[in-house]
């Protein structure tokens, strides 16, 4: 199904998301591509597909796919909307973003895989299923659900966890 004119300038702006931190943290930039994309004003989304990469500040996601789900901002001038209703592309604001299949995450020093993850926006959170394993100078984590709190950079390992250390090398 082709994009429409409309969908182009709202993929156009979706790359160009502002991300605003707490206190006076400069905004960082959210990055997106794929070798295709999907978005659906109606359900307030956007699928990518195909070599997904995510990029903001120093997280890095991939993903085979990624779907970006919206939070709907009521306009603040009502003639914002349009006859038929449609939103303004730039009342949207991310709510919550989904990665699916051979999901790998990088931020800064630590790494981690997973089948599946959830990324909470405004809380900096990400959630991991489905084999997840992360792994930071030589200690490597695994459990059923991780789920990483960016901001404080800390992991809680739930359902069950293997740790393991490597030793060090001696010369």
């Amino acid at each position: 199904m082709p994009i429409s004119f409309g969908w182009l300038i709202f993929a156009i702006i979706l790359v160009h998301v502002p991300i605003v931190g707490m206190g006076e943290e400069p905004k960082v930039s959210t990055v997106i591509t794929s070798n295709t994309m999907t978005a659906s004003s109606e359900k307030n989304l956007a699928i990518f597909q195909g070599s997904v990469k995510m990029v903001q500040g120093e997280l890095v996601v991939h993903s085979d796919v990624m779907i970006v789900y919206f939070k709907e901002k009521a306009p603040s001038n009502p003639s914002a909307a349009t006859a038929s209703g449609a939103k303004s592309e730039s009342g949207n604001e991310i709510n919550y973003i989904e990665a699916k299949g051979k999901v790998r995450i990088e931020k800064g020093e630590s790494r981690a895989t997973s089948q599946h993850a959830l990324y909470y926006k405004a809380e900096e959170k990400v959630i991991l299923t489905g084999s997840p394993v992360a792994w930071q100078t030589g200690t490597r984590i695994s459990g059923p659900k991780m789920t990483m709190f960016l901001k404080e950079n800390r992991s809680v390992v739930e359902g069950g966890t293997r740790v393991i250390i490597e030793g060090s090398e001696q010369n």
